[in-house]
C-alpha cells in the first residue's frame, strides 16, 4: 500500500513539472530595431569627406566633433582616418610608423675596451691604461715647497740655451715698384660717381580670404580661393528666403528617408537659391542620401543643406550672397525632381517653416 502511495506521488510531481516547462517557456524579444536606431560610434574617413560632411551626416556640430578628436583649425582630415562620434568611444588607437626599416631600432651601447672593440684591428681605438694609471698617481701626489718653484739651475740652463740659438734674420719685404701716373691723367681716367638708384618697393600681393575651417577635403591637395572670392562675414541675423520656387511635397519630420527638412517640388534644370549670405562648407556626393549636396554656412550658429540638385554651381570656400544662384534642382537619390531644404542649428535640425517667411 505504501508503494502505492510513492508512486503516486512521484507521478504527480513530474506532471507538475511538465506543466510548469509548458507555460513557463521563454520571453524573446527582438533588438534588431534598436540595433538599427544605435548610432555608431566611430567613424573612417573616405574620399571626398570634409569635417563639415560628416557632422552633418550625424547630425553633430562639427566643432564638437573636432573636439572630440582634438582636431585643430584648419580642421584638416585623412582618408582611412578613424573619428570619434560620441563622448562615451573610445579614443582610436593610432600606429605611428616607424621611419627606415619595418620596427622600431634600438641603439646599444657598448663600453670602451669591450664586445666589438676588442676584434682585431682595432686596438688603436683602446684607451692606454698605463697613461691613465700614471697621470692619475702623478695629479694625486702633492708637490713639495722646492717643486713648486723652478731651480735656479734650471733657470740658468734655460738662459744659455735662448742666448745660444741662432737667429734668423728677418727678410726684407719685396715690393714692386709703384708707378708713376701723372696726376691730370689719373683724375681723368677716373669715372664719375653715380647716384645708386633707390630700391623699389616689392608689389604686395593682394589680401587672400582665408578659407573657411572644415571645409578641407580628404585626399585632395590644398586648393587657394579664387582671387575674385568675396570676403566671408558672417552675419548676425539671417535674411532666410525661400530657396526655389514649387509645391511643398514634404514637411519636417514626415515620412522618407530624410525627415530633417521640408521638400520643394519642381522642374529639372530649375535654379537653385542661395537661403541668405554665407561661405559654402561642402559640395559633393559624398553624403548617403542627399545625392548631390551643398552645405551653406551663414554663421557659428546656423547653416542651410540644398540637397538632390542636378549641378552644382559653387565649390567650397565660394562665398555667395542671399539668392544668388548655387546650383540647378534635380533628382540625384530621390524618387523624383525636388529640393530637400534644411536648416540646422548648432548642428541640429530645425523646422525651416519656422525661419523661411509665409508665402
Amino acid at each position: 500500500m505504501r508503494k502505492v502511495f510513492l508512486v503516486s506521488a512521484i507521478a504527480l510531481a513530474m506532471t507538475g513539472c511538465a506543466a510548469q516547462q509548458e507555460y513557463s517557456a521563454p520571453q524573446v524579444r527582438d533588438l534588431s530595431v534598436s540595433r538599427e536606431r544605435t548610432q555608431a560610434s566611430h567613424y573612417t574617413v573616405e574620399q571626398g569627406d570634409t569635417l563639415y560632411g560628416i557632422a552633418w551626416r550625424h547630425d553633430m556640430d562639427y566643432r564638437d566633433l573636432a573636439r572630440l578628436n582634438q582636431i585643430a583649425p584648419p580642421y584638416r582630415i585623412q582618408t582611412g582616418q578613424q573619428l570619434r562620434l560620441g563622448d562615451g568611444a573610445a579614443a582610436p588607437s593610432r600606429t605611428e610608423p616607424s621611419p627606415g626599416l619595418g620596427g622600431p631600432q634600438v641603439a646599444t651601447a657598448t663600453a670602451l675596451g669591450g664586445g666589438a672593440a676588442s676584434q682585431a684591428g682595432d686596438d688603436w681605438l683602446l684607451p692606454d691604461e698605463q697613461a691613465i694609471e700614471r697621470n692619475r698617481r702623478l695629479a694625486a701626489e702633492p708637490l713639495d715647497a722646492e717643486g713648486r718653484a723652478p731651480t735656479e739651475m734650471a733657470v740658468a740652463g734655460a738662459q744659455q740655451v735662448a742666448e745660444s740659438a741662432p737667429r734668423t734674420p728677418e727678410p726684407e719685404a719685396q715690393r714692386a715698384p709703384e708707378p708713376i701716373v701723372d696726376a691730370d691723367v689719373a683724375i681723368a681716367a677716373q669715372p664719375e660717381a653715380q647716384p645708386e638708384p633707390e630700391p623699389q618697393p616689392e608689389p604686395q600681393p593682394a589680401t587672400q580670404p582665408e578659407p573657411d575651417a572644415g571645409t578641407a577635403v580628404a585626399g585632395e591637395p590644398e586648393r587657394q580661393p579664387a582671387s575674385e572670392s568675396r570676403t566671408y562675414t558672417p552675419v548676425d541675423e539671417v535674411p532666410w528666403q525661400w530657396p526655389a520656387d514649387g509645391e511643398l511635397i514634404g514637411r519636417f519630420g514626415e515620412g522618407g528617408s530624410i525627415t530633417a527638412g521640408i521638400d520643394i517640388a519642381g522642374q529639372k534644370g530649375q535654379p537653385v537659391k542661395a537661403a541668405g549670405p554665407g561661405i559654402v562648407v561642402y559640395a559633393g556626393s559624398g553624403v548617403r542620401g542627399y545625392g548631390n549636396l551643398i552645405l551653406l554656412k551663414h554663421n557659428d550658429q546656423y547653416l542651410s543643406a540644398y540637397a538632390h540638385n542636378d549641378s552644382l554651381r559653387v565649390t567650397e570656400n565660394d562665398v555667395v550672397e542671399a539668392g544668388q544662384v548655387i546650383a540647378t534642382m534635380g533628382d540625384s537619390d530621390a524618387e523624383s525632381t525636388r529640393l530637400h531644404f534644411e536648416v540646422r542649428k548648432d548642428g541640429q535640425p530645425q523646422d525651416p517653416l519656422k525661419y523661411l517667411p509665409e508665402r
